[in-house]
């Protein structure tokens, strides 16, 4: 296996782990707007208003919690897109390498 066919298939690696990242991260986000929608309406169903609701839900360690949580998984999908363009820039290298090899010889 030449330097061109590892770095593509470490292209396709870090294309599979960003899909899984990304489908992390919308299952993190769904599953925290459930959270906080349940949590507001609680509040509402007991007679804060709307915003009171709102500042009441968000003040709470557990929503502190949860949106860290889905803040980390936003991340790690966006650094394997960072991870993506690296290894793109890595093909262009080597192909540039190996099509001036071409021409020295």
């Amino acid at each position: 296996m030449d330097d061109m066919d590892k770095i593509l298939s470490l292209l396709s690696e870090r294309i599979y782990e960003w899909e899984e990242a990304s489908r992390e991260a919308i299952e993190a986000e769904t599953t925290f707007k459930s959270y906080e929608a349940a949590v507001q309406k609680a509040h509402m169903d007991s007679g804060s208003s709307a915003a009171k609701a709102q500042i009441e839900t968000r003040s709470s360690k557990r929503w502190a919690e949860y949106y860290a949580g889905v803040q980390r998984t936003n991340l790690e999908a966006e650094k394997v897109k960072k991870l993506i363009s690296l290894t793109q820039l890595m093909f262009d290298a080597e192909r540039t390498k190996q099509a001036n090899q071409r021409r020295i010889v």
